[in-house]
């Protein structure tokens, strides 16, 4: 996980590695002051060894989080799709899919409670 300043620069990475043994490593990055920990101050050395570093976990998280955002965008287009009355032919086109196949991965999203339904 990593904690960004105003400019969006990584002051702190923290994240957990499986140990040798039984155990896990927590792992800090970037850290600038001394760390307090139960009351106690931990003083860390300039460069504390680490034994790699976490750019493959940010390149997940990133990717992940990359991948929601692109997922809701692409639900939001297929809903303002069909409020603006194209077809799932049109639709499974634009992604590929037949049109079966697209009604059956996005219509679920676009049901409308029928006539005299209660919401909660």
């Amino acid at each position: 996980m990593d904690f960004d300043d105003v400019e969006g620069k990584a002051v702190l990475t923290v994240y957990v590695q499986r140990g040798l043994e039984e155990g896990y490593v927590l792992h800090l990055e970037h850290l600038a002051v001394p760390l307090r920990v139960d009351g106690t101050l931990l003083r860390l050395s300039p460069a504390p060894h680490v034994d790699r570093d976490a750019a493959d976990f940010r390149r997940i998280t990133a990717a992940r989080t990359a991948a929601a955002k692109a997922e809701a965008e692409l639900n939001a287009a297929v809903s303002a799709a069909r409020a603006n009355g194209d077809s799932w032919e049109f639709i499974g086109t634009a992604l590929d899919m037949t049109a079966r196949t697209a009604r059956e991965r996005f219509g679920h999203t676009l049901r409308r409670p029928r006539k005299g339904a209660t919401t909660k």
